[in-house]
């Protein structure tokens, strides 16, 4: 049975990855299978700031892929376990919509601290544009 033969794909979702593991690490975890479009198909879940959630969809081409997948539950990366459990495109596609990573436009964010009270979202447009400007106690000079 191929994809266009099932509406929901055939996606796992990881648990238990290292913080630092890459596509290409996950892709060769799962090493004897076809994982679609290589380390494009795996996608990453990360916390509320942003940092990396240890879970993973990734999507496969064909049922024979996902079920030798499903036989990589609790095997080993590096000192973790990890746990690989049958998901949905659709259920993959609605975390990473309510994550901000489909359909966002933002390839980083930082997080500033310490601002002045008055600092509004111009002053801080203005102090990344690269002018030279200094804050003094009622404004920027």
């Amino acid at each position: 049975m191929e994809q266009s033969d099932q509406g929901d794909g055939f996606v796992v979702r990881v648990r238990g990855l290292p913080w630092s593991a890459t596509r290409d690490d996950v892709v060769n975890f799962f090493s004897a299978v076809s994982v679609m479009g290589g380390p494009q198909g795996v996608h990453f879940t990360f916390t509320r700031d942003g940092r990396p959630s240890g879970e993973a969809f990734i999507e496969f081409a064909t049922v024979d892929d996902l079920e030798a997948a499903l036989r990589k539950h609790n095997g080993n990366m590096g000192r973790r376990y990890v746990e690989v459990f049958r998901s949905k495109k659709t259920e993959m596609d609605w975390v990473l919509q309510k994550s901000g990573q489909i359909g966002a436009k933002v390839d980083a964010v930082v997080r500033l601290r310490g601002l002045p009270y008055g600092c509004g979202k111009e002053d801080i447009e203005q102090f990344f544009s690269g002018e030279t400007k200094r804050y003094v106690r009622d404004g920027w000079v």
